[in-house]
């Protein structure tokens, strides 16, 4: 009969301290194979890495680590030292890992011994179909080892950047992150990139600058509008070279980097506590020790809100656009400007009002002036009628010539005033078809400067109401080809 008081738990406690050399777990539990010091030897041919027990790793009271909830699968890399017990007093086979201890790796890894990361081209070990289980292979998960770092005869992989670490971090440096460490974060590959791509003098809109049509009593300033630009701040707030440098002053800055190299950093450094959060590739954003926020997308931004969404900005907004811009608005779109609205475009514009099937309006009140400068021509089209209204003064300057035609009638009139036409050389007046009648309310008066010459291809006819009073200052010829015939009352000649 089995001894009843001898289980796990009554089998005494026994620890160890060893280095992971295998995180590929098939069940993909998140378990990973480690050789502990004293219990294990390092010869590779007396204990290959593969026949190495599977271990557990130990999840904090803070993640469930069951039906996907939490953070799995866990995240130790073959070269990690940390520390456990075996839940099998006896046999040893059932570790578990309860932490990871950092340290200062003196030396890179070797993959002909135990007790560090395996993975190598030369590596000797063998499966048990005899093949390589632990080559380099660029096209697998494990591109990023061996840990730490320089565990390659031929390093150059490593500084083409197969195996670096962009943070710059070597073996024989201290495993925290470089970017809690104080003044040391600015040597970090991605502080000193963010830094070299910074953007500067980013150019803003200006005000649009026409003296020949602005009104100066709205206006005001009769000078053309500064352009203004701006700068991205620097990362974390401070300059490269800030004295003092109240930065990721360690122990204060908690910082967590993946193997790709993505970053999130939670500063409680006294004046320069910030959040930041950045991608391998260079996106990030970051809030300042000041309250700003700075957020860069080195690719394409996509942003979808199926609900509604609301901004309000208290301040200014400039927008930069180096591209084009496209706006699609299903719906309406309305726009208030409690101040002035201006827009400048430095090539065409083109307005379509109706693209739609049933057309559409165009409506505009303006309650002051509208003035426009146009340097060149004007064309206009109006498919059926214009009515225009003018309560004042209506005045036109043409400096060329003005052609008007109509295919209908044309109506002038002047309700309480006169009409004056005046030419600097002729003014012809022609009907084709119709008569040409000229009436005067009042007098009719015709004066020319020279000769005067009444043409009538077929009849003339005069018709006087009263009295036709004719005075030639010199002499009077008339011709006729015909009978020339004068009735009167009384015909004198001269009396």
């Amino acid at each position: 009969m089995a001894n009843q008081n001898y289980f796990m738990g009554l089998d005494g406690f026994i620890w160890f301290v060893g280095v992971v050399e295998d995180r590929n777990d098939p069940d993909q539990l998140g378990r990973v194979r480690v050789r502990c010091l004293g219990f294990h030897t390092e010869n590779l041919v007396s204990l290959p890495t593969e026949d190495l027990p599977w271990a557990h790793v130990m999840h904090p009271v803070t993640d469930p680590a069951m039906h996907g909830m939490g953070n799995t699968p866990t995240w130790l890399v073959e070269g990690s030292w940390v520390v456990g017990f075996f839940r099998d007093a006896e046999e040893k086979q059932q570790p578990i890992i309860i932490g990871s201890l950092p340290g200062t790796p003196n030396a890179p890894a070797d993959y002909r011994k135990g007790f560090s990361d395996p993975r190598h081209n030369e590596s000797t070990q063998l499966n048990s179909e005899g093949e390589k289980l632990y080559a380099y292979n660029p096209e697998d998960r494990n591109q990023y080892g061996p840990y730490p770092l320089g565990g390659f005869k031929d390093t150059s992989d490593e500084e083409k950047g197969n195996f670096s670490r962009f943070s710059g971090h070597e073996f024989a440096e201290v495993d925290t992150n470089r970017l809690a460490r104080g003044e040391q974060s600015e040597t970090h590959g991605a502080l000193a990139r963010r830094r070299k791509l910074k953007r500067s003098d980013i150019p803003t809109a200006t005000r649009p600058h026409i003296p020949s049509v602005e009104d100066g009593s709205v206006l005001g300033t009769g000078i053309a509008d500064p352009m203004v630009p701006w700068s991205e701040p620097s990362p974390k707030g401070i300059a490269k070279d800030a004295f003092p440098y109240t930065s990721a002053r360690y122990p204060l800055n908690h910082v967590y980097e993946s193997e790709a190299g993505h970053i999130i950093e939670i500063d409680d450094t006294p004046g320069g506590e910030r959040l930041h959060r950045e991608h391998k590739s260079g996106t990030f954003e970051e809030w300042h020790p000041t309250g700003d926020k700075v957020v860069k997308v080195v690719g394409s931004n996509y942003e979808i809100i199926a609900g509604s969404s609301n901004v309000l900005i208290s301040g200014d907004v400039n927008v930069t656009i180096e591209g084009t811009k496209k706006e699609l608005i299903k719906g309406n779109y309305i726009l208030e400007v409690e101040g002035d609205y201006t827009r400048k475009v430095h090539k065409n514009e083109r307005v379509k009002i109706g693209a739609g099937k049933s057309g559409g309006n165009l409506e505009t009140e303006i309650k002051g002036n509208y003035s426009y400068n146009i340097n060149r021509a004007v064309k206009g089209r109006v498919g059926k009628d214009q009515d225009v209204s003018i309560f004042g003064n209506e005045q036109r300057t043409i400096e060329g010539f003005f052609r008007h035609s109509v295919t209908g009638n044309i109506t002038q009139k002047s309700t309480t005033g006169s009409i004056s036409w005046e030419a600097f050389t002729d003014i012809s007046q022609t009907t084709v078809t119709g008569i040409t009648s000229i009436k005067s309310g009042d007098k009719l008066n015709m004066k020319s400067a020279a000769a005067m010459t009444i043409h009538a291809e077929v009849t003339l006819s005069q018709v006087v109401g009263t009295s036709w009073t004719s005075t030639t200052g010199t002499t009077w010829d008339h011709t006729s080809t015909g009978i020339a015939t004068i009735v009167g009352s009384e015909i004198q000649l001269n009396p």
